[in-house]
């Protein structure tokens, strides 16, 4: 692998740049005459981190906004894993070498803890891995018991509407940290393993058929279950819906040559129309809305990337409401909606929503089944919850966010409180700040287009648009009376990223600025 060589005011000063050696991507930063170089792909899906935002200390993703340290490239916000493998700048003046042959070795963090604590770790989603897996990381020495009702080590959830569904992603590419991790870790997972009572109080945690665990603290993580609507039929041979492996697998085997019926007009299901129709016999997307995605996007939006799936041959039943699932006794065969029309349907996809796993928490839970956390995630001292269950505040507000990355997030957050180190480790480790610093952000990819959303809004009442959703190029902004709360975008993932930053900071454009035209978002963010 060739070295790198390059003067120093090749640089900005302040900002970052990336170098283009064939078998590596070198990412430099620079602050006065300390210049930093590590590796320039985000180890999450393999970005071009120079094409995303430098703020301060933080280097931030242009695709998904994992963001690392500039100086070390530390993880800093998930959904990367791990940080970036960092290498020696050796200067000669203003030349500078980077040998990325060579990576640096990290120091191993120091203990942390004691050896006798023992933390259990109910749910084996995003929350429940990041957690255990940043515990192990910043150097936790008690015990980490990951109990998780699915027959799997924690994977990635978000393949399964995408990439697995197409057939583009293998069982064997799902599992988050790779088949070993558990084991290289120091985690004690028990998968299969159904808990049915946590006491808070004391720290026992009840499974199903073994007995309890006595844990130190707790930290419930137990994700959400999809909601099935009240209609006749939805128990029949045939209907599906997508929240685990199991079900990916059924439904893209069923879905092979027959004709498909997805119920609701939002991601999950949009994902999986994107990734079944070029095997499924037919697909219609049935949804109550008089457009796609129309809890997120204005119509305009809904109607370009509806007019993407059409193009692709899925068609749609827009301001239908559904009956009933018809079947012939045990398997389903059409779709009756409330305007009399009957769809033919050999499978039916439910993606109607989904409601929190709280009944291990009591009366900890509101009527809507979240329960209510502080910044730090915690429900009392020695019990914590993240996730989807979870309504913690983030730099909008408190709110409940059925979003991986929030997820993940979470985990570094619950992992850092339950390390004492709520203010983070050092000047390169922000992972141990509050939810209260969080930006809410999730994506959805159909047809190889990305649309990226940063932050939260209650309705639409009030955007504002920059550039063309026909042509998939524009950002989209959601405004709360003087506050500018959401930004969407296809083609301008930088943009994004840096309005995504001036959100978190408390600096985003107000709507009367971005009503008066388009201007340099990324300028903004550095100026």
């Amino acid at each position: 692998m060739p070295t790198l060589t390059f003067q120093l005011n090749d640089v900005p000063d302040g900002g970052m740049r990336t170098f283009d050696l064939g078998d590596a991507l070198v990412l430099v930063t620079r602050d006065g005459d300390a210049v930093h170089a590590m590796n320039g792909r985000c180890p999450h899906a393999g970005a071009n981190l120079g094409e995303g935002v430098r703020c301060g200390d933080r280097v931030v993703c242009p695709w998904h906004h994992a963001t690392f340290h500039a100086a070390s490239g530390a993880l800093t916000e998930p959904p990367a894993l791990q940080g970036l493998a960092a290498y020696t700048v050796t200067r000669d003046g203003a030349q500078c070498t980077v040998d990325p042959a060579v990576p640096l070795e990290r120091p191993a963090p120091a203990p942390q803890g004691r050896p006798e604590e023992h933390t259990v770790i109910v749910g084996g989603g995003p929350a429940g891995f990041m957690a255990a897996q940043t515990l192990r990381q910043e150097g936790y020495a008690g015990r980490v018991t990951l109990l998780t009702a699915e027959p799997h080590a924690p994977y990635d959830r978000t393949a399964l509407s995408k990439g697995y569904l197409s057939g583009k992603v293998q069982e064997a590419d799902l599992p988050l940290g790779g088949p070993d991790w558990a084991r290289t870790h120091g985690v004690d997972l028990r998968a299969g393993t159904r808990v049915t009572a946590i006491d808070r109080a004391s720290g026992r945690v009840t499974v199903s058929g073994t007995g309890t665990f006595t844990a130190d603290r707790v930290l419930v993580s137990t994700g959400s279950q999809p909601v099935r609507p009240d209609r006749p039929g939805t128990a029949l041979d045939g209907v599906f819906t997508l929240r685990t492996l199991e079900d990916a697998r059924a439904l893209r085997d069923a879905a092979r040559g027959a004709d498909l019926v997805i119920v609701g007009g939002s991601f999950i299901g949009l994902e999986a129309a994107s990734s079944l129709v070029q095997t499924a016999a037919s697909v219609t997307v049935v949804a109550q809305e008089d457009e796609i995605m129309s809890r997120a996007v204005t119509p305009a939006v809904g109607r370009a990337v509806r007019r993407l799936h059409e193009e692709h041959g899925v068609t749609f039943r827009l301001g239908a409401e559904l009956d009933r699932l018809d079947g012939d006794g045990q398997a389903v065969t059409g779709v009756t909606l409330r305007s009399g029309e009957t769809l033919p349907a050999g499978v039916v996809l439910l993606g109607t929503g989904v409601r929190p796993v709280t009944d291990l928490l009591g009366d900890a839970a509101d009527e809507k089944g979240a329960v209510h956390p502080d910044a730090l995630l915690r429900l009392d001292p020695d019990t914590l919850a993240a996730g989807d269950i979870a309504s913690a505040p983030t730099v909008l507000g408190e709110m409940r966010v059925e979003h991986w990355r929030v997820a993940l997030q979470h985990g570094m957050v619950a992992a850092y409180t339950l390390l004492g180190r709520a203010g983070g480790a050092d000047g390169e480790s922000m992972g141990g700040e509050g939810t209260d610093v969080r930006v809410p952000f999730f994506w959805t990819q159909q047809y190889g287009k990305s649309l990226r959303y940063v932050g939260h809004a209650e309705s639409l009442h009030d955007t504002a648009c920059w550039g063309d959703p026909d042509a998939y190029d524009f950002m989209e902004f959601t405004f709360d009376g003087d506050r500018t709360v959401v930004a969407s975008a296809m083609g301008r993932d930088r943009a994004l990223a840096a309005f995504a930053e001036l959100l978190r900071m408390g600096r985003a454009p107000t709507p009367t600025e971005i009503r008066a035209g388009e201007f340099d978002l990324v300028e903004r963010l550095t100026a």
